[in-house]
């Protein structure tokens, strides 16, 4: 490890998950529905993130599987050619975590930076 120990640091990350454990959500698929919210194209969110369309598609599609709900409404064709928009629980499931890191983050942040002053002093010399 490269890594000097003085310049480690605390993150942290809130995904769903089943009560076997099981990740269903996660960050990066909260951040592909928000783009998918702002840009209304599933091929236009994938290309910002940098994902691939089908290993994408087949994650949202056992998303909705897992969750028993629909996330996304996808149409093809058409003068405007096609779009994918969000259905409305999927719009309150990027509301939630929108909100979740809203009201967690300064206080996980503050947290994080007093154990992380902890975190170094085991490694003063």
């Amino acid at each position: 490890m490269a890594n000097n120990p003085k310049d480690l640091r605390i993150n942290f990350k809130f995904w769903i998950e089943t009560s076997e454990g099981i990740s269903i959500l996660g960050e990066g698929k909260w951040q592909l529905l928000k783009a998918i919210k702002v840009h209304g194209s599933l091929k236009n969110a994938i290309q910002k993130m940098g994902y691939s369309y089908r290993q994408t598609w087949d994650n949202l599609r056992k998303i909705e599987e897992k969750l028993q709900v629909k996330l996304i409404d996808k149409s093809r064709g058409g003068e405007k050619g096609g779009q994918t928009v969000l259905t409305p629980q999927g719009e309150k499931l990027v509301d939630f975590f929108d909100h979740l890191y809203n009201e967690t983050e300064p206080y996980f942040r503050e947290k994080s930076e007093i154990m992380q002053i902890e975190l170094r002093k085991i490694f003063e010399s």
